[in-house]
């Protein structure tokens, strides 16, 4: 990281003029991208000047919006009073500020990550990335916000009291075996799309995520409980640490490699950085554990709710295509990096910046060309769904 760069940059991750959100559920990205593209060595100039034109307009054609002010007050006793209902994230804001001023970044993040986390695939993950993200930059400001983020858009990833059981040893085999019930199994199939195709049971939660469509199905089929994807996967707690934090990374790219440049998957990889950061908070074994659990299941949510599971053939190709991590550290790698890395400097997309930033990352741990073949892979802003024709519901 140019750890110069980004201090010089951090008014504009203390900079709270603008909204979390949207044109009404669209999240407000560009803290990650002003991390991001310091720490991939890119000029302050060019990092303020992406600031400022992301203000004025996003890659989605629509300006942010001035932050709201507090409509009530919220505190120890009330936090949990309004999870998930997409109100009052300005009260939520100052409480997290009180809080992380009291405990510290670690302490706010010990104090209440392992329950908010529950819900970590609201916002399409987006709250989750934000705190990981800030606690990276080690930013208390942008901590606060995170957290008030993860309660305003909270959607549980399983109800914990019905969960099954997932034997995989580990998690490329879950994906295989989720993927084998997908290819083969009419029943599964037909059960994501009867859900995915009624969101009305989720969009009671709030009426904004069925003007989304890909929060109300990622909602509605986390709340099915379809065992496929709900169940407690019994490696996340059963691998060695540091096996399991090398395996997930590991299925999760060969995941993104099944479809280069997927706007969705992307979002897998870039969340992962973000709770390995809150992994290393928490600094517990058990906590850890659970949160592995939970990010798989969510994963499993996301890629059913959004079509993106692929043929097992395919999975299996990739795994045979990218076996042996390691072996990849030349100059011709390194040089291909930075490439990458300055390409997404140029970038509208601040996803871009952010997948090469975390592939680049896992890779300077452990050099995958996997890793570098996948940074090179980049998304583009999708089309927004016909629903945007209608207001925002807030």
């Amino acid at each position: 990281m140019s750890a110069e760069t980004l201090a010089a940059v951090a008014d504009l991750l203390d900079d709270r003029s603008h909204h979390i959100e949207f044109n009404g559920h669209l999240t407000n990205h560009v803290k990650h991208a002003v991390i991001a593209l310091a720490a991939l060595g890119a000029p302050e100039s060019l990092i303020r000047d992406y600031h400022k034109n992301y203000a004025q307009l996003t890659a989605y054609g629509y300006p942010l919006e001035p932050a709201r002010p507090p409509a009530r007050s919220i505190d120890a006793g009330s936090w949990r009073e309004f999870l998930g209902q997409r109100v009052h994230f300005a009260a939520y804001t100052a409480f997290f500020d009180t809080e992380v001023a009291r405990l510290g970044i670690a302490g706010a993040v010990l104090e209440y990550a392992p329950e908010l986390l529950r819900g970590w695939i609201g916002a399409f993950t987006h709250a989750t990335i934000h705190l990981g993200w800030a606690v990276w930059a080690d930013h208390p400001g942008m901590t606060a916000e995170a957290l008030a983020y993860l309660a305003f858009s909270f959607v549980p990833v399983a109800d914990e009291t019905r969960r099954g059981a997932d034997t995989a040893a580990g998690p490329w085999d879950s994906l295989l075996a989720l993927a084998t019930a997908h290819a083969g199994d009419e029943d599964f199939r037909t059960a994501v799309r009867t859900i995915i195709g009624d969101t009305d049971t989720v969009t009671g939660l709030h009426p904004e995520l069925g003007r989304s469509g890909l929060q109300a199905r990622v909602a509605a089929v986390a709340r099915s409980g379809l065992p496929q994807l709900a169940g407690t996967g019994r490696w996340a707690a059963g691998l060695d640490p540091g096996v399991r934090r090398a395996a997930v990374r590991r299925a999760v790219t060969r995941l993104y490699l099944a479809e280069p440049g997927d706007f969705v998957v992307l979002h897998l990889i870039t969340s992962l950085f973000a709770l390995e950061e809150l992994a290393r908070v928490l600094a517990d074994e058990s906590a850890t554990a659970r949160l592995y659990d939970l990010y798989w299941a969510g994963l499993r949510v996301i890629v059913a709710a959004e079509r993106k599971i692929p043929a097992p053939e395919k999975l299996r190709a990739l795994a045979d295509l990218y076996e042996t991590p390691g072996g990849d550290r030349t100059d011709h790698a390194t040089a291909e990096f930075e490439f990458a890395a300055r390409r997404s400097w140029l970038e509208d997309e601040e996803h871009n910046p952010k997948l090469v930033f975390v592939l680049r990352q896992w890779w300077n741990e452990q050099d995958w060309n996997a890793y570098r073949h996948a940074a090179a892979q980049f998304t583009r802003t999708p089309d927004l769904p016909p629903s945007f024709a209608e207001p925002p519901t807030e």
